[in-house]
Order: C-alpha cells, then sequence, then structure tokens
C-alpha cells in the first residue's frame, strides 16, 4: 500500500501536468536525481527538459513517539541534500540555471509535538529553543527560504484520525502558494535554457569545467557517509571523461597523439588491478612506452597507444576478416618491448631499485595495444560485432599481449562506473 508522501507526490504531478508542464519532463522515484557537488542527490520529483534539471521537491514527514531524534534526522537530511545541490550550481556560470527546489512537509499534529521542546542550555542555542515541534519547524522552514536553501516550502499537519485532511498552519507555506511558486520558477527556467541554447551536452560541459574538486572534497573522507559521497563525485566526474573520450574517439582529425594527451593522468580507464604508472617512461634502453602500468605486484602491462582513426580490420578474402597490418605492426612493436624486459629486465630491475629507487618486477610483463574505433574506421566493411569476434580470436592465439579498441577500453569503463554508482545509491538507501 502506498504511503501518503507516493499519494501526494502523484496528486502533485497530476496537478503540474494540468498546469501544463510536459510530462515527459517529470520523473519521480530512482529517475528523479539532480547533480550535486558531492553525491547524484535523489529526490522524489524532479523536472528535467532536454537533460537539464528545472526543479525538484523532497517529501518529508515528521511523526511518532521519538519526535527529538527524528526531528534532528530530518533536518540534517534536508539541509544536506539541498546544500549540496547549491554548491554543485555555484559557479557564475551555472547561477542562472539553479533549479527550484521543493520542500513538501507534513508533521503528524500530535499532543507532543504541541509542546514545549527543551531549551538546549549552555552552549550553542538552536533554531526555535523552548517552542514546540510544531512551531520550531515554522522557524526552521522560514530560515530554509531566506537562506536560499530552499526556493518554496509546503509546511502541511495531519492528525493521525483524519488521515485525509490537512492544515495549513501558515498562509505562505500553503500548498496553493508552493504549487504557483513551483510551476512560475519551471517555465522561467524553460525559457531561460531554450534563449541561452543550453543542452544536455553543454549543461554537461558547464558541470566539467568546476575546477575545485579539491575544496569540494576537502575533509570528506573524516567519516563513512563523507567517503561514500565523496566516492559518488569521482564516480560522476570519471562518466563524464569517459563521454567525452568517446566523443574525442569518434571525431575527425583525433589522433594518436590527442588520445594519449586525454588519457595522462587517467590509468584507472584500464581496470583496478593497477595501483598507477611507473615514473619514467623510458624503463629500457632504446625504447619509449605510452603508459608503462603497474599492477599490484608490481609487475608492468605496457600501453601502446595507436591512433582510434587506425583501420581495425581488413578482408583479403570474400568470405573473411582479418586483422590489418596497423594492428599487426603495434603488436610487433609490443613483442619488442617484451623481448627487451625479458632479456634485460634482472640487470636494470637492480640498477633501477639501486640508483633511482624503483622497485618494479620486469619479469614476464605485459603488453596491450589501445587502436581504432570500430564505428569510425570498419563501418563500411562489417558490423561491431564481427570486429569483436576477429579481435577475439588474434587474442586467443597470443599469451602476454592483448588487442583492444578504444570502443571496447571506454565500454568497459563505462561499465564498471556504473556497477559502483548503483552500488552506492544501494548504500544510500540502507
Amino acid at each position: 500500500m502506498k504511503g501518503p508522501g507516493d499519494r501526494l507526490c502523484a496528486a502533485l504531478v497530476e496537478e503540474l501536468a494540468t498546469r501544463g508542464i510536459d510530462p515527459a519532463w517529470i520523473r519521480v522515484g530512482r529517475n528523479a536525481t539532480l547533480p550535486g557537488a558531492y553525491r547524484l542527490g535523489r529526490w522524489d520529483l524532479s523536472v528535467i527538459k532536454d537533460g537539464v534539471p528545472l526543479g525538484a521537491i523532497t517529501f518529508k514527514g515528521l511523526g511518532g513517539p521519538s519526535l527529538g531524534n527524528n526531528y534532528t534526522n530530518r533536518i540534517s537530511d534536508l539541509t544536506s541534500i539541498a546544500f549540496d545541490v547549491r554548491r554543485e550550481y555555484a559557479s557564475k556560470e551555472l547561477a542562472s540555471l539553479q533549479p527550484h527546489l521543493g520542500l513538501f512537509f507534513i508533521l503528524e499534529d500530535s499532543e507532543r509535538a504541541n509542546l514545549p521542546t527543551r531549551r538546549s542550555g549552555e552552549g550553542y542555542a538552536a533554531i526555535g529553543d523552548g517552542l514546540s515541534y510544531k512551531e520550531r519547524l515554522a522557524e526552521t522552514f522560514t530560515r530554509f527560504k531566506k537562506d536560499g536553501l530552499y526556493d518554496g516550502i509546503c509546511y502541511v499537519t495531519s492528525r493521525a484520525d483524519e488521515s485525509e485532511s490537512l492544515q495549513e498552519p501558515h498562509a505562505e507555506m500553503s500548498i496553493t502558494e508552493f504549487v504557483d511558486g513551483f510551476v512560475k520558477k519551471v517555465f522561467h527556467l524553460a525559457e531561460v535554457q531554450g534563449a541561452a541554447g543550453v543542452t544536455s551536452l553543454t549543461f554537461g560541459e558547464m558541470l566539467a569545467r568546476r575546477s575545485d574538486i579539491q575544496d569540494v572534497l576537502a575533509g570528506l573522507t573524516s567519516t563513512p557517509a563523507g567517503l561514500l559521497a565523496a566516492e559518488s563525485a569521482v564516480i560522476r566526474r570519471r562518466r563524464t571523461l569517459v563521454q567525452e573520450l568517446r566523443a574525442l574517439a569518434m571525431s575527425e582529425g583525433t589522433n594518436e597523439t590527442v588520445m594519449h594527451k586525454a588519457l595522462v593522468g587517467q590509468h584507472w580507464l584500464f581496470g583496478g588491478q593497477y595501483i598507477g604508472v611507473a615514473a619514467r617512461r623510458d624503463l629500457m634502453n632504446l625504447h619509449e612506452h605510452d603508459i608503462p602500468l603497474i599492477s599490484a605486484d608490481r609487475s608492468l602491462n605496457i600501453i601502446e597507444l595507436k591512433g582510434p582513426e587506425a583501420p581495425l580490420v581488413r578482408r583479403p578474402r570474400k568470405n573473411h576478416l582479418i586483422l590489418s597490418s596497423a594492428v599487426n605492426e603495434a603488436v610487433g612493436q609490443c613483442m619488442n618491448y617484451l623481448r627487451t624486459l625479458d632479456e634485460m629486465g634482472a640487470a636494470l630491475g637492480t640498477l633501477h631499485r639501486n640508483d633511482l629507487n624503483l622497485d618494479y618486477d620486469y619479469r614476464r610483463a605485459r603488453a596491450t595495444v589501445v587502436i581504432g574505433y570500430p564505428e569510425r574506421t570498419a563501418a563500411d566493411l562489417a558490423t561491431r560485432e564481427q570486429v569483436d569476434q576477429t579481435i577475439r580470436t588474434y587474442n586467443a592465439h597470443l599469451s602476454r599481449i592483448q588487442v583492444l579498441t578504444y570502443a571496447d577500453l571506454l565500454d568497459t569503463a563505462e561499465r564498471a562506473l556504473a556497477f559502483e554508482e548503483d552500488s552506492r545509491l544501494g548504500s544510500e538507501e540502507a
């Protein structure tokens, strides 16, 4: 059976549609999310046009015997979720696009809710000290609006024996005022968005251009909740990076040099088994490696980058595909890297450890070739599935070298990030 919050949300969705808001813009439940500075914020209802948030509403209630603890928890939740969004839109570029944040709050109008609360005593005074919870909520909500945390607040009360009856103790926080303000702001933001030509792509670019990530994350990891929020922020930014890299790889004119520059410092794309990149790219005489990855066991995986425009397959005979000469040349290059490591690794390992303080294990190193983008270079010859099958067959005959396309690399990274994000949303719900 649905609770009162679900019924109110459904009624509000219907009212917003009646007021002219396109139902396709309205999202509820798990889909009602907003970008935040520390995590992806979960709201109960959001309005999003062309990928750009216009408004969001959270439904909260307070009742039962443990009003004190529940009151504190509710205020903490409401403060953090709204501040998270405000922090994300703090830059001048995003200020005019701040979504309308709404709070719909229901208080069980019990005898306990109307009794004066104890004063906080010595130390810092709390908002509404000595007032009833009913009055303290009104004081707090007034402060929320004054401080710009929420744009609109609906504050209603209901008695346990009158479940369908809602009272409005403060006219400025009535249902009508709340809905009117929300609809007006949503339409205004839709006009601003249209006039500025903001799309989901440009909006994402605005968010990605924020350069204060260190300030945002400072101090967060000191608590479990903060660590979870920090990890969520990192995941969100990495997903944006994957999208940017995919667009870059598909762009005409993007070559090996461009991709190499874009991948600097992003070793996480290759998997969690790597702890970093070697301090030097010229570990072996006569060779300079693109990205020498270090595994947890200190062994090497040499990443050899080629251009996304490089051909992947060719069809020498009518019915069969084989990999292109560009792929074979890259694999041959990696074979030479590995041969040098096998022949000189023991001696150089000792030298590097003693003179350079580099403790790597050069025995039985591996190599990975990243080359081509199927949709860009092979679309006229074969389907993505056929290209994947040809590469898989080729890899099956190699032991220490693997061939990947940029599409493979980015698809794998995106799936890993999606899994991590789902896991963290589940942890927050728990």
